[in-house]
């Protein structure tokens, strides 16, 4: 009798065809004949796979399955599959190898693994233990693999690996298309790079285009920057970078954080869009934008949509439509609605336009510039058409470019755009005391004093202004004016000290408003307490027409006086005495004997109509 378990051996040594008849009456079971290659397809037209060899084969009567031993060669439509054994499932087309299992493609693409189970009907090889995917310059490493051989797409949960060239990816699940080369990643995603690397939890790769595609938050490294985003992508290749989400950028100069990023990491190049903050480590400045632009290489940048900079510390704040800015030579440039705060020098500047130089320290503010100055309970407002801030020791730098109306443009283009070799000046140099220079139809206004003029100029070396062309000033019931006016300050601002140079002119209201107390001569050196007038000195052809009074403090007549110099004594900002030096001469007018010529000198001049009447005319 038959041993219902028959062994069936053959080696290697037998004949060829032997083993082919033996394979031959295996599959007869399973297939139909047909014309082209009646042993290669099944009833539903599916190709079989095929033993092309073995050093030996098993067959067991009760078992679905052929066992083959020794050197195994596989074939299934193109694919080559070697191993040290297998098991052919004829009936349901799939094969098990063992051990060393070789796949390789037409195409290049070779596997490995210790185990292989192997679906010819829908090409999907489940793989385990030291599994390789070799395709091209991508190799994938797992221990546990779902591979589709004819799609190219594998898919492992157990943790895997893939090697593109330099760039290696490891994830906890991933999923691998070799035609179209996109890659996907999930759970403690790591990708590394000499030159970068990147963490995450779910992340896109395409092998070819050398794209990052990210899914979850992502955490990106490289050798300037630290990134934080949570969408977008990322050329490895050529360093472009689009994030569609909230990103984080870092380096040793700059942080930049916006709702979307382009950014190129190899130029330096980034637009950033959506709630922009770039913060400049060095210069200790934040800036807020909608939108901005940076280009590394050249330096230039600009921002725009609600543009806000707080720089040192807070101390300074500055608001504007748009900038642009070059890092390189420092300069930058504030356009549309220019509103700056100084916290430390308690002034807030107003402009159309503003032009800054970091190194220099130098400003220029054009279009409608107010500079406010805030003075205890009182602030002061000055308005021109031009104004500049300089550093003290740079003022000899400044030159002057006639115009055809008679008047002087500054020529600053050295302070504004420095080259590389500037050393930037320090706050605390004994020198940087700063200066504004105020050009063309200037005016100024506070509750103490108005004046306007051609051209204003104020320095903290001497807390003084000096106005000229044509200035003319107004304190509480008083005006002043002549061919330059200097306006001495305290360190609360209030003023300490007018000085009227040439043409002086000085007018002090009475009660009635057709009498005016009056001074006149080449020179005035006027004197405050408080912003109030307590004396005043006249040289040069000196004159005074004052108002007196008798006793019950009527007034009586006009005294008008002349002398090489006079020295004038004020109460509650009246006259109320005069000394005259070197050949004096005067006269006296009753009340009810002057005339109107007597009640003037011939140097009198009423600027009512130029003076500024409140702070919204300044503002304007």
């Amino acid at each position: 009798m038959t041993n219902p378990q028959l062994f069936v051996h053959y080696k290697l040594k037998s004949t060829f065809f032997f083993i082919s008849c033996i394979l031959l009456s295996t599959t007869l079971f399973a297939q139909k004949d047909t014309i082209n290659n009646p042993l290669s397809f099944d009833s539903l037209q599916l190709k079989l796979i095929k033993i092309n060899h073995t050093d030996s084969l098993r067959k067991y009567e009760n078992q679905v399955y052929t066992s083959f031993l020794g050197t195994v060669m596989i074939e299934h439509e193109g694919i080559q599959m070697t191993c040290d054994s297998a098991h052919l499932y004829l009936e349901n087309n799939f094969v098990e190898a063992f051990n060393n299992v070789h796949i390789t493609k037409a195409n290049g693409t070779t596997a490995e693994a210790q185990y292989v189970k192997y679906t010819g009907n829908n090409y999907t090889a489940y793989m385990k233990d030291g599994v390789s995917i070799i395709d091209g310059n991508n190799t994938l490493h797992t221990e546990e693999l779902t591979y589709n051989i004819k799609t190219k797409i594998g898919k492992y949960f157990q943790g895997g690996t893939l090697q593109n060239e330099e760039t290696t990816i490891s994830s906890d699940l991933g999923t691998y298309n070799g035609y179209n080369k996109q890659a996907y990643f999930r759970k403690n995603v790591i990708v590394s790079h000499p030159k970068y690397n990147i963490e995450t939890e779910e992340l896109t790769y395409n092998t070819n285009t050398k794209v990052v595609k990210f899914i979850a938050p992502a955490t990106i490294i490289n050798e300037e920057n630290y990134i934080e985003t949570k969408g977008g992508t990322y050329n490895t290749e050529t360093g472009n970078a689009t994030f569609t989400e909230r990103t984080h950028i870092e380096n040793q100069e700059q942080i930049i954080e916006a709702n979307n990023i382009k950014y190129n990491d190899k130029i330096g190049k980034a637009f950033a869009k959506g709630n922009v903050i770039v913060v400049d480590q060095k210069n200790e400045s934040t800036l807020y934008a909608n939108q901005a632009n940076y280009n590394k290489q050249t330096g230039f940048g600009d921002a725009e949509g609600d543009v806000l900079i707080i720089q040192s510390n807070g101390k300074t704040t500055i608001r504007a439509d748009k900038t642009i800015f070059n890092k390189k030579t420092a300069y930058s440039q504030l356009n549309g609605h220019v509103i700056i705060i100084d916290t430390s020098e308690k002034s807030k500047l107003l402009a159309g336009q503003v032009q800054y130089n970091n190194h220099t320290k130098f400003m220029l503010a054009t279009q409608h510039p107010v500079l406010i100055s805030k003075q205890d309970e009182d602030s002061l407002y000055l308005r021109a058409d031009t104004m500049i801030n300089i550093i003290h020791q740079d003022i000899s730098t400044l030159s002057y470019i006639p115009q055809k109306d008679g008047k002087k443009t500054i020529y600053v283009y050295n302070l504004l755009y420095t080259d590389s070799n500037f050393i930037e000046r320090s706050d605390e140099d004994n020198e940087t005391q700063r200066v504004i220079i105020a050009n063309h139809h200037v005016k100024l206004y506070s509750d103490s004093l108005q004046a306007v003029c051609d051209s204003l100029s104020y320095s903290q070396v001497d807390s003084a202004f000096r106005l000229f062309k044509k200035p003319i000033l107004w304190n509480q019931k008083q005006q002043a004016s002549g061919d330059t006016i200097y306006i001495f300050t305290t360190a609360n601002n209030k003023i300490k000290k007018i000085e009227l140079k040439q043409n002086a002119l000085l007018i002090s209201q009475s009660i009635y408003e057709a009498f005016y107390d009056q001074i006149s001569g080449g020179y005035i050196d006027a004197f405050f307490e408080n912003n109030k007038i307590h004396k005043a000195f006249v040289n040069q052809n000196a004159q005074s027409l004052y108002f007196a009074k008798d006793d019950d403090e009527r007034y009586s007549g006009v005294n008008i006086s002349e002398s090489s110099s006079i020295k004038i004594l004020f109460e509650d900002e009246k006259i109320d005495k005069i000394v005259l030096y070197e050949k004096p001469s005067g006269v006296f007018h009753p009340i009810d004997k002057i005339t109107d010529a007597e009640k003037k000198l011939n140097t009198f001049v009423l600027y009512t109509e130029q003076r500024p009447k409140n702070k919204q005319e300044i503002l304007k």
